[in-house]
C-alpha cells in the first residue's frame, strides 16, 4: 500500500511530538510525581506509535510501544520515575530522532534495531510487574488483563466460521489451495475504549496486506470504513505465512484486544445447492480488492470522525487523569516555504512596478498635476505596503522553534562535562524571517556549547570563588528596531585576554609588535578567526577551533553581525544582531560618480556634511571627530573602483553607519533619498565581492547594488 502521500504530514507531526516529548521529559526530571506530565508523555508516545504503524515504520513503532508500556506502569503506580529511567528515555528519544532523520533523507527508517534500548525498556517494565515477561507473552498478558472477548464468550468467538462463500468465490479458494497458500479465517476484537475503529481496522488491513491477501470481510469493507460495525469484524485471508505470524501481525496493532485466527474449511457448495442456497448472495470477490485501494480513505474518514466527535473523545478519556486546560491554540495552516517565496517574489515585482509609477509621476509635469492619478498612486502604495507587511508576517516564525531544543542539550552537557549548569531563556516569542530561523540554530548551538565548556568554571572553582555552584547560561532574544538581537551570556570566568593574546602570538596569527598595539576588543575578535581555539585539549565538545569562525561566517551571511563583551571573573556575552527579514528593506539611495548604491537604513546612524578641514589623519587613516567620537572615513569610490564625477563638492557628504559599537563614515557623492527596495540575489553569475549584499531594480529600471555594511565597518 502506498502511503507516501502522507509522508510530509507524518514528518511534521512527528517533529512536534518528539519536541513535546523532549520538553515533557525535562519537566518530568524535575517533577517526577507530576501525573499531568506523565499522562502527556504517554499520549505523545501513543500517538507516535499509531502514526509510525500507519506508515509502516515497524522499528519506530516498536520503540514507542515499549516507551508507552513503561509509562503505563508509571501511571498504574507500579513504579516510580528515577534518574536512570530518564536517561534511558532520552536515549530512546535520540533513537526516534535518528529514525526520523533517516526517513527525511530516504523515506525509510533504516535497519537500526536499537535492541539495547528496547531490552532496557522491556526489563524496566517487566520489573515493575514483579516478573520477567517475554515480549511475545506481554501482549497476551495485556489482553488477558483487559478482559475477554467483545462477545459474551470467554476467549473470543471464531465468528469467521459463519462466513459463507458463493460458487463464484469457490474457484478463488481452489486456486489458492493449488498454490499451497494457507486459507485462514480471522476475527479481530477491538478494545472497548477504542474510538477510531475505522483507523484501527485500516492498520489491521495494512499489516495483513504485507503478508498475504484479504479475500472477504464481514461486515463489508465499506461498512468497516464507515464504522458501521461493533467492536469486531471477521476476514477470510490467503497467505503463505504461518498462523502465528498472522496473529502476531494483527495483535501488534494498538487497541486490538485479541485476534482469533484459524484454518478456514471451504464448504462443499455442491451439497448445498438446493433450497438452502441463497441466490440473492452477490459475488464478493471485487470487494476483496477494496481494502488496499480504500485503506488511506479509511484513515481520512477516521480523522474526520475524530474532529466531528469531540464529545466521544472526551468521554473516552474520562477515565484518565484530567490534564489542566490548555490555552486555545491558534489556527494555523502548513505552507511550503517555496510557495511563500513565490508569493514574496510577486510582491517584490509589485513594489518595483509601484516605484516605476511613482518615478514616472515625479518626472512628468502633467502627471503631477493630475490629482486623480496621484490619488491612485497613493492608493497603490498603501495596498502594496499592507500586502508587504502581511507577507512578512506570514514568513515570520517565533524563535522558539529553534531554541526549544537547547535545554535538553544543556542537560546532556551537564552530565558530560561534570558541571552543574542551568539555561535561562527569554523572548522565545520573538519572531524572525523563516529563512533566518532555518540557519540560526547551529550558530546558537556553538555559542551555548562554548559557554558551557569554556565559559563556566568547574563546580569546585565556583565554590572557591564564592559563586553559586550552579553555573547560569542565559539566552535572550528581543527586537531592536528593524533588527532582532539574540544574546548568549554566562556568569563564568570571562575571557582571559592575555591568554588569547599569547595564543595568537604562539600560532603566528599576530606578531608581538601587533599584539602590543591592539586593544582588548581587537584581541577578543581574534577568537572569530578560523582554527583559533584556546582549549588545552580537544574533546568531543570543543577545542578544534571550528566554532566561532563558523558562527561569524553564518551570521554575516544572513546580513547580521556578532560582537563579544567580557569581564574577567564575571562572564562573557555574545550579541547577535539579525535583520527581521531578508527580502524587502528600507534603504538610503546614494550616488557614487554615475553609479547608484543602496545602504540599508537599519545600519545608518546619521548623515553629516563634513568640511574638508575637519578630516584628520591617524596612523595614515582618515578620521573625523564627531561629537567626541573618532570615526574612520571610508572612501567608497576607491574601494568600489568608481570613476570620480566631474562635480567637485565643497565638503564631504558622510553617511555614519554602525555595527555594534563600531562606527564608520561612508563618503558618498550625492544623496538620492530613502526608498523601499527589493533585494535580488546576484547568484553565481557574478563573482561578487563581500562588499555587495545583492542588487535591486529601481523605478526607472536601473540596477543599483546594495552595500554590505557589516564587511565595511
Amino acid at each position: 500500500m502506498d502511503v507516501s502521500q502522507y509522508l510530509e504530514i507524518f514528518i511534521d507531526e512527528t517533529k512536534e511530538h518528539l519536541q513535546n516529548l523532549s520538553d515533557q521529559l525535562m519537566v518530568l526530571e524535575q517533577e517526577p510525581e507530576n501525573m499531568d506530565v506523565i499522562n502527556e508523555i504517554f499520549r505523545a508516545a501513543h500517538s507516535l506509535k499509531g502514526m509510525a504503524g500507519t506508515m509502516g515504520f515497524k522499528r519506530m513503532q516498536r520503540l514507542t510501544h515499549d516507551m508507552e508500556n513503561v509509562f503505563q506502569e508509571i501511571r498504574s503506580e507500579n513504579m516510580k520515575v528515577e534518574s536512570e529511567l530518564i536517561d534511558v528515555l532520552f536515549r530512546a528519544l535520540d533513537a526516534l530522532e535518528a529514525y526520523l532523520n533517516e526517513i527525511m533523507e530516504t523515506a525509510n527508517e533504516g535497519t537500526e534495531e536499537n535492541e539495547e534500548i528496547v531490552n532496557t525498556l522491556n526489563s524496566i517494565a517487566a520489573k515493575a510487574t514483579g516478573k520477567e515477561v517475554p515480549e511475545g507473552a506481554a501482549k497476551t498478558t495485556e489482553s488477558a488483563k483487559e478482559g475477554t472477548s467483545a462477545d459474551s464468550g470467554a476467549g473470543g468467538e471464531a465468528k469467521y466460521q459463519s462466513i459463507s462463500i458463493s460458487d463464484f468465490e469457490k474457484h478463488t479458494f481452489e486456486k489458492a489451495q493449488n498454490d499451497n497458500q494457507n486459507i485462514f479465517g480471522i476475527t479481530v476484537y477491538l478494545q472497548e475504549s477504542c474510538i477510531l475503529k475505522a483507523a484501527r481496522a485500516f492498520l489491521v488491513f495494512k499489516a495483513l496486506e504485507e503478508l498475504g491477501e484479504v479475500i472477504k470481510a464481514v461486515p463489508s469493507v465499506q461498512d468497516i470504513e464507515d464504522e458501521k460495525f461493533e467492536m469486531d469484524f471477521s476476514l477470510l485471508y490467503f497467505t503463505k505465512e504461518s498462523l502465528e505470524a498472522v496473529k502476531n501481525a494483527i495483535e501488534s496493532v494498538s487497541e486490538v484486544k485479541q485476534a482469533v485466527v484459524g484454518i478456514y474449511t471451504v464448504p462443499d457448495l455442491h451439497t448445498s445447492d438446493s433450497a438452502a442456497d441463497k441466490p440473492e448472495t452477490k459475488p464478493e470477490e471485487p470487494e476483496a480488492k477494496q481494502p488496499a485501494a480504500k485503506a488511506p480513505a479509511a484513515a481520512q474518514q477516521a480523522v474526520k470522525k475524530q474532529e466531528a466527535k469531540p464529545a466521544q473523545k472526551a468521554a473516552a478519556q474520562k477515565n484518565a487523569q484530567q490534564k489542566t486546560a490548555k490555552p486555545t491554540v491558534g489556527r494555523t495552516v502548513r505552507v511550503d516555504i517555496e510557495k511563500l517565496d513565490v508569493l514574496m517574489n510577486l510582491v517584490s515585482e509589485l513594489i518595483i512596478a509601484k516605484n516605476g509609477i511613482v518615478s514616472t509621476s515625479s518626472a512628468d509635469e502633467e502627471s503631477r498635476l493630475n490629482s486623480a492619478l496621484n490619488e491612485q498612486i497613493e492608493y497603490l502604495e498603501s495596498v502594496t505596503t499592507n500586502l508587504h507587511e502581511s507577507v512578512m508576517k506570514v514568513r515570520m516564525v517565533p524563535i522558539e522553534s529553534v531554541v526549544n531544543r537547547f535545554p535538553r542539550m544543556i542537560r546532556d552537557l551537564t552530565k558530560k562535562l561534570g558541571k552543574k549548569m542551568e539555561l535561562h531563556m527569554s523572548g522565545e516569542e520573538t519572531e524572525l524571517d523563516r529563512t533566518v530561523i532555518d540557519e540560526i540554530g547551529d550558530p546558537l548551538q556553538h555559542l551555548l556549547r562554548n559557554s558551557a565548556d569554556h565559559g563556566l568554571e568547574s563546580n569546585e572553582e565556583r565554590i572557591a570563588l564564592g559563586k553559586d555552584e550552579i553555573g547560569h547560561i542565559y539566552l535572550d532574544a528581543y527586537q531592536d528596531g528593524n533588527n532582532v538581537n539574540i544574546e548568549v551570556r554566562d556568569d563564568g570566568a570571562g575571557i582571559n585576554v592575555e591568554k588569547v593574546r599569547n595564543k595568537a602570538i604562539e600560532k603566528g596569527t599576530i606578531t608581538p609588535e601587533q599584539a602590543e598595539a591592539m586593544t582588548d576588543k581587537e584581541i577578543i575578535d581574534l577568537l572569530f578567526r578560523p582554527s583559533f581555539s584556546t582549549a588545552e585539549q580537544i574533546t568531543d565538545v570543543s577545542g578544534r577551533g571550528v566554532g566561532l569562525d563558523v558562527v561569524k561566517t553564518k551570521i554575516e551571511g544572513l546580513g547580521g553581525n556578532i560582537e563579544c563583551k567580557t569581564e574577567m571573573g564575571e562572564g562573557s556575552s555574545f550579541i547577535i544582531r539579525l535583520p527581521l527579514t531578508l527580502a524587502i528593506i528600507q534603504a538610503l539611495m546614494v550616488e557614487l560618480g554615475t553609479e547608484k548604491y543602496a545602504i540599508p537604513l537599519g545600519n545608518i546612524q546619521t548623515i553629516e556634511d563634513i568640511p574638508f578641514s575637519e578630516v584628520k589623519h591617524v596612523q595614515t587613516k582618515e578620521v573625523i571627530n564627531l561629537r567626541d567620537a573618532v570615526i574612520p572615513l571610508i572612501r567608497l569610490d576607491k574601494i568600489l573602483d568608481v570613476e570620480p564625477g566631474e562635480f567637485k563638492p565643497e565638503s564631504l557628504t558622510v553617511v555614519i553607519v554602525s555595527k555594534g559599537d563600531k562606527q564608520a563614515g561612508l563618503v558618498v557623492d550625492n544623496l538620492i533619498g530613502q526608498q523601499e527596495i527589493v533585494i535580488k540575489s546576484i547568484g553565481d553569475y557574478i563573482n561578487c565581492s563581500k562588499l555587495i549584499g545583492g542588487a535591486t531594480i529601481l523605478g526607472d529600471g536601473e540596477i543599483a547594488l546594495i552595500l554590505e555594511v557589516n564587511t565595511l565597518v
